[in-house]
């Protein structure tokens, strides 16, 4: 039996990954953790534990993860929460010396590369990949406009969040203004468009040396900055400069690549997370299971075999529950 830990497992693409691992048929012991003891997906687990916020306090954060990792003999640790990972992938190493668990993550400078999008976007550029042009000051704003007209597209430099990255579309310089002035930290860029505002997201499989072991792409709808539809399909050309971006920034193990189809009918990688993402249990009900991949490479050195059917998937809500004595005990022993 393998003993896994899910960290933000109350996230959407925390419990993303616990259904994965419950899908996938392994025998596995699945430890939760959270910040919150409100959160559903620790009561969805075999044993749960409260955490602190890695984002308040990253030290302790890591001091918590090591000890649950010592206390359950953790062979693995997933975690997909952005300010989590910016954590675990500077400690992975530490983690994986002091408890012997193998931390699911990127390392520390793949991860920053991803989360930073003029510096993805200066790297995909170096590699001759289309991305949307990207400036961080006012002078690239008027490139832009002069270059491509609008609209332009104005949002966060570094992507820490949940899944949704706040942004503006911008139609005049009036407007760019106001938004570039009201907030620090942002970057100017072309806004990628296509007739009928289509967006893909790919998942990507990659081994030790940044091979592509495999991958799956959906045309995806979005609601409250989640994928709450998306159809399953080859989008070969789509898969294909997915896969190119994601082996080009090394990545190893899970990562996600968004793409949109320029005017000139070309993919453009829009954004890249170094991480599961939101739809992996869309990807694993068409057969691209990401979270028994990484036990099967990372833990029993096996080559996953990775393959996909078509269809379509779309989001629903569902519920949890627990007796106000459990709820209770969480919140006053942070175990459960």
């Amino acid at each position: 039996m393998y003993h896994v830990l899910i960290s933000a497992v109350g996230g959407d693409i925390g419990q993303g990954i616990l259904k994965s691992l419950r899908a996938s048929k392994l025998p596995l012991k699945i430890i939760g953790c959270d910040m919150n003891p409100d959160s559903a997906g620790i009561f969805l687990c075999d044993k749960g534990y409260l955490v602190t916020a890695a984002r308040s306090d990253p030290q302790k954060y890591i001091k918590d993860i090591v000890k649950i990792c010592k206390q359950e003999h953790i062979e693995i640790v997933f975690c997909a929460q952005p300010y989590e990972l910016k954590v675990l992938s500077r400690f992975k190493k530490k983690i994986k010396l002091k408890t012997g668990a193998y931390v699911a993550v990127q390392d520390q400078e793949i991860f920053n590369l991803s989360m930073d999008k003029l510096k993805i976007y200066n790297f995909m550029k170096s590699k001759l990949i289309r991305s949307p042009e990207t400036y961080a000051d006012q002078k690239g704003f008027e490139i832009l406009a002069k270059k491509h007209g609008y609209p332009l597209l104005v949002k966060a430099r570094l992507s820490f969040g949940f899944g949704f990255h706040d942004f503006k579309l911008v139609n005049n310089r009036e407007e760019f203004k106001k938004i570039w002035q009201s907030s620090k930290g942002l970057i100017v860029q072309e806004y990628i468009e296509n007739q009928d505002n289509e967006e893909y997201t790919v998942g990507v499989f990659l081994d030790k040396y940044s091979k592509v072991l495999g991958s799956i792409a959906m045309l995806r709808k979005l609601r409250f900055g989640l994928t709450f539809h998306a159809v399953a399909d080859d989008y070969t050309a789509v898969r294909k400069a997915a896969e190119k971006a994601a082996q080009s920034i090394g990545a190893v193990g899970p990562c996600n690549v968004q793409l949109r189809i320029d005017k000139k009918g070309n993919p453009c990688v829009i954004e890249i997370n170094a991480r599961i993402s939101s739809t992996t249990a869309f990807r694993t009900h068409f057969g691209f299971n990401e979270a028994k991949a990484c036990i099967e490479y990372f833990l029993q050195n096996k080559i996953p075999k990775f393959s996909y059917k078509k269809g379509v998937a779309m989001k629903a809500w569902t519920e949890a529950y627990t007796t106000l004595s459990k709820y209770n005990l969480l919140k006053k022993k942070r175990i459960l």
